[in-house]
């Protein structure tokens, strides 16, 4: 009994050890930070962090990240102090840090950062010495980035256990792809094989390798078979209809 005690007292003592103080909360300014990075490509990020009642919460606006075509949208945390400590670090940084850096990379960071009513623009690739962007977006939503990866897990092992089998593939016929859609028809080894379509074997023992080959990030499903890449348009338990990409 005595033994639990002590571990329920070191619980407690950890919980409130991160616990922001309410002289913290009162002195807090509500913060918007916009980031936005790329070349071609341009990534946006937006996360807000403000009072709540005698909490502090953040909220992640963008990107959205993604398990196959599902999404969470948004996220939303409570702060905690080591949280705060980093927070504060960063808008200590940024102000220190000059409107515009060098350019040193095709891909270019902005920053909008708005606090106590003031705002900050930063152009370039400064030197955030580890306190930029990303980092404190990965510390703030650690356990939401923990999430996402079981729930990426559990459909990349939902989508290799579906392919299992023999299938027939119209779409390819003769080495020639008719049109972009194909459908796989769930078959057997018994089942004699029809002239000029492709059948395709998908084996238990190689789905390790078959699940590094998914693409389930970006929106959708992408998958390489072969040496092409599919996105799945849907799957049926003898049935999965894919489109050719490239």
């Amino acid at each position: 009994m005595r033994n639990h005690l002590i571990i329920l007292l070191l619980i407690l003592t950890s919980c409130n050890s991160d616990k922001i103080d309410k002289a913290e909360i009162n002195a807090f300014s509500d913060i918007e930070i916009r980031f936005r990075t790329g070349d071609e490509r341009i990534e946006f990020y937006s996360m807000d962090i403000f009072k709540s009642g005698e909490k502090i919460k953040a909220i992640k606006k963008s990107p959205f990240y993604y398990y196959g075509s599902g999404t969470d949208s948004t996220w939303t945390t409570e702060i905690g102090k080591s949280d705060l400590k980093l927070i504060t670090e960063f808008i200590e940084k940024a102000k220190t840090i000059k409107d515009t850096c060098s350019f040193n990379s095709s891909s270019i960071d902005y920053y909008d950062i708005k606090t106590n009513g003031k705002e900050f623009k930063i152009v370039g690739n400064c030197e955030w010495n580890g306190i930029d962007y990303d980092s404190l977006e990965s510390k703030i939503f650690k356990h939401k980035f923990i999430e996402l990866e079981k729930k990426r897990e559990i459909v990349a092992d939902s989508l290799v256990r579906s392919f299992n089998g023999i299938w027939d593939v119209s779409g390819w016929e003769n080495g020639v792809l008719k049109n972009r859609n194909l459908v796989l028809t769930r078959t057997t080894e018994k089942e004699p094989k029809i002239d000029g379509i492709y059948r395709w074997t998908f084996e238990k023992e190689k789905e390790a390798e078959f699940k590094e080959k998914l693409d389930i990030d970006e929106g959708s499903t992408l998958i390489e078979i072969g040496a092409s890449t599919y996105k799945v348009l849907n799957i049926e338990n003898d049935k999965i209809e894919l489109k050719y990409l490239w």
